[in-house]
Order: C-alpha cells, then structure tokens, then sequence
C-alpha cells in the first residue's frame, strides 16, 4: 500500500527533486513517488514555496493510468460494436471518438473547420490583418477554442476520467507535471502539435476524420434520430455524439426545431482586465522575480480573484488578449499565452454571473451577440476589440461603460474597488478589454445519466457545447466517460 505525504514544503529548487525532499523528511530511500498535487504558496510574501501532497512506496510496483487502461476497467464481454458519427473536433470530441475506438466501435468524426496546422495559419492571418473564415477561427477547428486559449488544464475536481486524460496528454508529448501540478498548463504553441498526436491516434484505430465538414441537419423520426446531413449530403445514422462547443450557435437553432429538450444555463460576461507582469509578481511574491534565466525556479504569478460581484476567471500570466469571432458582423475577446508564459502582461478575465431561467433558451446568446455587434462598431467594423484604462472606465470617460449593460458595468465598478484593497495598484495598472462573453454556453442540451439526449435517442451531448463541461480537461473527461458509458 502506498503512503500518503500531505502539505509538506518544498523548496523553489527542489521543484523536481521532491523524491529526495520525501527521503530526507522520512530518513528512507523511496520508489513509486506519485506526486498528487503541487501549488505555489505564497502567502508569505518574500518566502514563496511550494506545498505538496504526494504518496509513494518503500519498494518498486508498476504504475499506470491512461484512457485504455480505464477503460479495461469497465469492459463488457457482450458488448457489440457499432459505428457512431461524431460532430465536433475539440477535446470532448477528440477523446469521445479515441475511447470508442479503443473499445472497438467505428467511429466518423466531422469537424466543420480545418486540421490545427492549418487553422493556425488561418488565425495567424486573422490576427494580423482581420480576414474571418467563418470555419476556421479562434473557436472552430481541430482543437476546439481551448487549442488557441492557453491551454490551461484547471479543474476543482479531478477523477478517473480526467486523470485519464492527463495520462494520454503525457502519453502523446506533455510534460509529466501537468499530472500533479495544481494549475497545469501546455500553452496555445504546445498544443497543437498534441493534437496531430491525437489525430495520430485515432486514425491508427481505424478512425475517420472528416475536415471542413458541417453538420447541417438532422432528421428525426419517433423521437429517434435516423439520418444526418453533412455538407448538404443525408446519411443514416443512428448514434450522433455532438461535441460542437459553446459557439455552435446554429446547432442549438437546428436541435430546437427537431425537438430535442434545451434548456439555459446561468453563464457569466464582463470584460478582460490586463495588467504588467511585473506588477502581478510583486503583489503575488512580495518582490519582482520570475525566477533564475536558466530554469525559472518561479513562475510568472497569477491570481485568483472572488469579489461580492464579479470574480477573476481563466488568468494567463505572461499572456496576451487576443480579439476573436465566430461570426462576421461581432468581435469578443479571450486571453491566451505560449508555454513559457513570458509575455511581460498578464491578463485575466474579469466577469459578473447572469443568471437564466431554464426555459429561456434565446436570451443568453442574443445578449452575447448584442455586446459583440457593439463592440464591432465601437471598432470601426473591425475585428479589434475596444479598450480603455481600468480608471477612465471608473470615470465613465470611455465607450466601455456604456456598451456594458448597466447592471453589469455598476457590478465591474464595485469589482474594481473591492479589487483593489485585495492588491493595491490593480486599478491604476489595469487596462480592460471588451467584451468577454464566451465564458461557457448559455445552454444546455438536457441529457440522461447514460449521456443520452431525454427528448431524441440517440443523439449523445458531450462537453461544453453540451453544457456539461467548462475547460479543456472537463471536457476531455467527458468524452471519455460517454466512450465507458456508451454500449
């Protein structure tokens, strides 16, 4: 049996030597050190360390966890083998089909955007000289919106299914870390290259993937799904697993007119707040060090923010806020940065929670698509997102205010306050970014406990799109646990 180590220390230098950190604290040579959790304590400020949570053993036993291992877990002797369609190529999709293909079904994946090499081509351009593919941008390709956001793999709560996950992430060429870091991250360089690996994978298990393949319909026939229409083509299909992400807003218009059950969701908007690194280091670390030039033994720091009206989310130190859209007319904002999180700003989004009645289903991206047409005004018809000092936005001086709802910009400015007592500067070194809307879908596609659409069989919603899953690991996780629930 191993032994569990809880909330020992262990020194900046030591980051990758916590074996010996556990010998020297036991006086034993150990094996099979599993490192739990690992997160950066700084509370004290000027003495920042790590705290670790680790279990090991006193003699070497074989460890392993991946979704294939997972997987025999719950294998079933009987089960048949069937061909399932799957629509969407982001992390829900993308372990969704590799599960079914371990298991041994047929699966067809389409994916309305390009392969992630080519997408970054075309976002790359995007970004440098305003050219929309409808297809092909920061939210649709292979990969999903999480390919070109950072790459963080926070959650509050990991499981078998996303240690699975992170199994195969390491598996197909990310560091071990991500495994026991508290808040790992690949970074937006990183993960394309994972995911040809992926692409890789699922194609040596006879997967198909089909690129710049839409789904545009879908038939429906005694409450049973019969056929779908890709590219204008009609096909049977009997099992569809929609894994389309939080912006295919035309697939929860389709879905709703076949009668499958939607419902909303409570989802959160506001702004992106950006500020220099620097400035982050200090108020986090108590000095201004991002650590050695060799080896970085600190990070750039971070921050977590919750305030009686708005809180912090999705924070990328040493990043970049980039202005994105998925349709032509609209402009909204993300934040992202490279692995080595050297960008000298960071920047997070700064977001108030609005709340919907389940059967609204309309308010949600109306109110997403109202900001983003504002914005792209304010912008000159360009894809550039509006932006003003954190104090002209307090003096109500700018455009931001205004193209906020009142609700929302009073909820920022109080924010913004209460912020700034937290850590002195935040105002005065802040710059805010219009609009953030694409925090997680304003809706959800109602399913059963077995991941079954209530209203439609045989239609299975994974993911964010879904409405189940926020973040690139949750929603991997949940494409690998459809793929053991699926028979």
């Amino acid at each position: 049996m191993p032994t569990t180590l809880q909330q020992f220390k262990v020194p900046l230098s030591q980051r990758n030597n916590i074996h010996e950190v556990i010998e020297k604290l036991i006086g034993q040579k150990v094996f099979n050190v599993h490192i739990e959790r690992l997160a950066l304590d700084c509370r004290s400020k000027g003495n920042p360390h790590f705290v670790c949570n680790a279990t090991y053993n006193l003699e070497q036993i074989p460890q392993n966890m991946d979704c294939a291992t997972l997987l025999k877990k719950y294998a079933k002797n009987d089960e048949m083998p069937c061909e399932v369609s799957i629509v969407g190529a982001g992390p829900a999709g993308l372990w969704a089909a590799y599960g079914l293909l371990l298991k041994g079904h047929k699966v067809n994946l389409y994916e309305q955007g390009k392969p992630v090499e080519e997408r970054f081509r075309d976002i790359r351009r995007f970004l440098k000289n305003g050219i929309f593919l409808e297809h092909s941008n920061i939210f649709f390709g292979e990969g999903g919106a999480g390919a070109f956001s950072d790459g963080k793999l926070n959650t509050r709560s990991r499981t078998e299914f996303s240690q699975a996950v992170l199994g195969d992430l390491i598996k197909i060429g990310a560091s071990e870390d991500i495994a026991y870091l508290a808040k790992p991250h690949i970074g937006t360089d990183r993960l394309q290259f994972l995911i040809k690996n992926m692409r890789k994978l699922i194609l040596e298990l006879g997967g198909k993937i089909h690129f710049e393949s839409c789904l545009q319909d879908i038939s429906v026939a005694g409450n049973r799904l019969n056929s779908i229409c890709i590219n204008k083509q009609w096909q049977p299909c009997e099992a569809l697993v929609l894994a389309n992400g939080h912006s295919a807003r035309n697939i929860y218009e389709m879905l709703s007119a076949h009668g499958v059950l939607l419902e909303g969701k409570s989802f959160a908007i506001g702004v992106r707040i950006e500020h220099p690194q620097n400035f982050i280091n200090e108020s986090r670390f108590g000095f201004c060090c991002t650590g050695d030039p060799s080896g970085r033994l600190l990070p750039a720091a971070d921050y977590t923010l919750t305030g009686k009206t708005a809180y912090s989310f999705c924070m990328c130190p040493g990043g970049v806020v980039v202005p994105c859209a998925s349709e032509p007319n609209g402009v909204a904002t993300n934040g992202m940065s490279y692995s080595r999180r050297n960008s000298p700003f960071a920047n997070s989004a700064l977001v108030v929670p609005h709340n919907i009645e389940k059967n609204d289903i309309k308010s949600g991206i109306a109110l997403q698509r109202q900001l983003e047409n504002a914005a792209f005004e304010i912008s000159g018809k360009k894809f550039l997102a509006p932006k003003q000092s954190a104090e002209s936005f307090l003096a109500k001086k700018g455009e931001l205010w205004d193209l906020m709802p009142n609700n929302i910009s009073c909820a920022l400015e109080a924010a913004l306050h209460e912020f700034e007592k937290k850590m002195p500067g935040f105002i005065k070194n802040g710059t805010l970014i219009a609009p953030e809307t694409r925090t997680s879908s304003p809706i959800r596609i109602v399913r059963k406990e077995n991941g079954e659409s209530v209203s439609v069989s045989g239609i299975y919603p994974v993911g964010e799109g879904a409405g189940y899953a926020g973040g690139i690991l949750t929603s991997s996780a949940d494409g690998v646990r459809l793929s053991v629930q699926y028979s």
